[in-house]
């Protein structure tokens, strides 16, 4: 029988003893999804794997013949799975890849144990093993009408083939820095299924203790404590659900009710991979469960607690927000990237007019403005002139204006006015000039006709 597809519920009965072995003393009181747990996710099973509700036996009861009565296990009935992925994203978070330093047996930086920030795709102690469907370089959060999908992209498949470790979201609703639920993948397959899917809350909000995101080591809480979902028990079987990315094996997939957090349109999130024995929803913030030094680092410059010690084979990303922009403020978001201070336009401007009585400046009367001629900009020095930076054309009192960046500039009349007004003498043109940012530069340009 598949211990992920079946759950045997198993009841005492008057008179009946299951096995005799349960009359073992103080047998421990199974915790089933929904119910506060402390630890890891190790949950009492069957022989096949199941969870059941265990129980002692009544000590008064005489012990009666075993029953040959075949129980039959109860199948989880799924009513709704996911589909395909919108094509677009929410949100997108990037994160280093540290395989072009891994022959190094260090991390392409990435790390920031004191902000809750890991770069450990490597094995404890010698870091001579470096674990590519550990390591995260992308991620993207999509969703539609019912479900959130989170697409985690990793360096490459375990030298095994395929994906062999725990892949995971953390969301934080109230934007506090501490994470509310928590949905892990343990060895995703290649379609959506719930098998090894698990998703945890923090019921009493001690997520990151005393300063969330920031370490407080040594403290020994609770963290996600409840187990609201496992393997498609629980109150709704459908809760979450994960894939290898069909288009992508080196992508896992991960998709959960959007009214698994109550539909909340407004929250940060990031993602986490690690190995087996590194996921114990207790320990979160890991920073908080383990010192600096019980940790060990990943970046060998920081001789003093370099290699890996107790925290390894793990990495996550920063965090970034969904339904609204982050200021950087924001605990454990990722880097805000600065407002670029706005530069002011510059503007090229002058006169195009008649120089009647051959001045070479404009004199009212006899000269005259001319309307309509084309102004040209040109990036760079008139001696090798760029492409065209703005246009233009005189107004009917002769004036033209043309917005530009700061910078140096060809400035001509194009095309020659003298063919469409008859002049034979022109302005030398074109001219070069440099403009301030939020300043002006004046051009003017006069013809002539002369009379043989």
């Amino acid at each position: 029988m598949n211990r992920k597809k079946f759950h045997s519920v198993i009841a005492w009965l008057p008179g009946v003893v299951l096995v005799a072995s349960l009359l073992a003393c103080n047998a421990s009181q199974a915790v089933a999804p929904s119910t506060e747990v402390s630890g890891q996710n190790n949950l009492p099973t069957t022989e096949s794997g199941q969870n059941v509700a265990a129980t002692t036996a009544p000590t008064d009861v005489p012990i009666q013949p075993v029953s040959t009565e075949t129980l039959t296990p109860t199948p989880i009935v799924h009513i709704r799975m996911p589909g395909e992925p919108p094509a677009g994203g929410l949100s997108e978070i990037t994160d280093r890849d540290s395989s072009s330093l891994a022959s190094q047996h260090r991390a392409n930086g990435g790390e920031n144990f004191t902000s809750n920030l890991y770069e450990r795709p490597f094995n404890a102690n010698s870091m001579d093993t470096y674990f590519p469907d550990l390591d995260i370089t992308r991620t993207k959060l999509s969703r539609d009408d019912q479900w959130i999908y989170v697409n985690i992209k990793l360096v490459g498949q375990d030298p095994a083939g395929g994906m062999h470790g725990n892949y995971g979201v953390e969301v934080d609703l109230n934007v506090d820095g501490r994470g509310d639920v928590l949905v892990m993948a343990a060895q995703p397959g290649a379609t959506w299924s719930t098998d090894g899917v698990r998703a945890w809350q923090d019921a009493n909000h001690d997520v990151g203790a005393a300063h969330p995101v920031q370490s407080d080591a040594p403290v020994n809480g609770d963290a996600y404590e409840t187990l609201s979902f496992d393997q498609g028990v629980g109150s709704d079987p459908d809760v979450a659900w994960a894939r290898i990315s069909p288009s992508d094996p080196t992508s896992v997939q991960i998709a959960f009710k959007r009214t698994f957090i109550s539909d909340d349109d407004r929250f940060t999130w990031g993602a986490w991979a690690m190995n087996d024995s590194m996921l114990n929803p207790a320990w979160f913030d890991y920073n908080d469960h383990f010192t600096a030094t019980e940790a060990g680092s990943p970046l060998s410059e920081l001789t003093q607690y370099y290699p890996l010690k107790a925290l390894y084979e793990l990495d996550n990303t920063c965090r970034w927000g969904v339904g609204f922009t982050p200021t950087g403020t924001e605990p454990g978001i990722c880097p805000v990237p600065p407002t670029p201070t706005p530069i002011p336009p510059a503007t090229i401007t002058g006169l195009v007019y008649y120089d009647w009585n051959l001045s070479s400046s404009f004199d009212v009367p006899p000269d005259f403005v001319l309307s309509g001629v084309s102004i040209r900009v040109r990036s760079g020095n008139c001696g090798s002139p760029g492409s065209v930076a703005g246009t233009g054309s005189t107004n009917g009192s002769g004036i033209y204006a043309i917005s530009v960046t700061a910078g140096t500039y060809c400035v001509d009349v194009s095309p020659d006015p003298t063919i469409s007004y008859g002049f034979n003498q022109k302005s030398p043109m074109p001219v070069t000039v440099t403009v301030p940012a939020g300043g002006s530069a004046t051009v003017n340009f006069w013809f002539r006709l002369y009379l043989y």
